[in-house]
């Protein structure tokens, strides 16, 4: 059942048929989002200040967060470069810290594929720094596709098989498909959605009517300024497994490196568990055990369907047609 909105829904704020078609192009998302907590409430601030104009300020803005691993690994430069290289220039930044509730939110209907280890990697992963939200205007804008949904294309897939040269996670070079930096919005409905989560009320709102006030401005002076500040208070980490490794060898010992190098080497997976064993976190660099996780860690389940479907940005622009 598609969620129709009546004369009550629009008390609490929510949008019309015609809104909801230009918020997602997935039915089975509206639906959900008619009853998600967050969406509703991001929603109705959006509306608040926005008014009329919520869903075509919505569709001309994509929003990009990047991941801990994108700071430490100084990959925060090079993504402003892209992001101006293929049309799209900053409007707002924020930093914010993940928590452990807030990271299982957002990708509430895609972890379910995570294993219970990879769950526990996230959690010691997610809550080592801050991050930095930025939203970005399109200035390349194609007929009937969000800016959102043009940014998530460009943006690539976790598997580096399935990537090509022009996407953003190629140019940023991951070291693994765990470890790869950014987190694009899939399309505007994810972007009121995220920002809830993201955000406590009084911030967003905040970040909001800043939004409202700069919109049609080019802001990449102060997104840079947020990333040295960022920057300042992150050491920098090399993100590599074999330097890694050769630095936690005097720490967890030759027998356990050697260990968790043949796990690398042989594409195996260990335990979460059992990587605590091998290496004493309390005495590591946090990043070292991250980065040792994201290439030892069991990561996936076999799952029979996904939560949503895929957005697909020909379905939006087949709706020009």
């Amino acid at each position: 059942m598609i969620w129709t909105p009546g004369r009550e829904d629009r008390v609490d704020g929510m949008p019309t048929a015609g809104e909801w078609r230009q918020l997602s192009v997935v039915p089975e998302k509206r639906e959900v989002f008619g009853y998600d907590l967050y969406f509703r409430e991001g929603w109705a601030d959006v509306l608040a200040v926005f008014g009329s104009d919520a869903t075509s300020v919505l569709g001309g803005l994509a929003m990009l967060v990047v991941k801990p691993d994108a700071v430490v690994g100084r990959r925060l430069g090079p993504i402003m470069d892209y992001l101006a290289d293929n049309g799209f220039v900053p409007v707002a930044a924020t930093r914010f810290g993940y928590t452990r509730h807030s990271m299982r939110e957002v990708w509430r209907y895609d972890w379910h594929i995570y294993t219970v280890d990879r769950l526990q990697l996230c959690t010691f992963w997610y809550l080592t720094n801050d991050v930095l939200l930025f939203l970005a205007r399109d200035v390349r804008p194609v007929a009937g596709l969000p800016a959102t949904v043009r940014l998530c294309e460009l943006k690539g897939v976790g598997d580096p098989a399935q990537r090509r040269p022009h996407h953003l996670r190629t140019k940023l070079n991951p070291p693994n498909r765990i470890l790869n930096f950014v987190h694009v919005g899939d399309e505007p409905a994810d972007i009121v959605r995220e920002l809830t989560i993201f955000l406590d009320r009084p911030d967003r709102l905040r970040f909001l009517k800043e939004l409202r006030a700069h919109l049609a401005e080019d802001r990449t002076a102060q997104a840079r300024a947020e990333i040295a500040a960022i920057e300042a208070d992150c050491p920098v980490h090399d993100l590599d497994i074999d330097a890694t490794l050769a630095r936690l060898a005097p720490i967890a010992g030759e027998a356990a490196v050697s260990r968790l190098r043949d796990v690398v080497e042989g594409g195996d997976r260990i335990s979460w568990d059992e990587l605590a064993e091998l290496v004493p976190f309390e005495k590591a660099d946090r990043w070292d055990v991250i980065v040792t996780a994201s290439f030892v860690v069991h990561n996936e389940r076999p799952v029979p369907h996904a939560l949503l479907p895929a957005v697909s940005a020909e379905a939006w622009t087949a709706q020009v047609r």
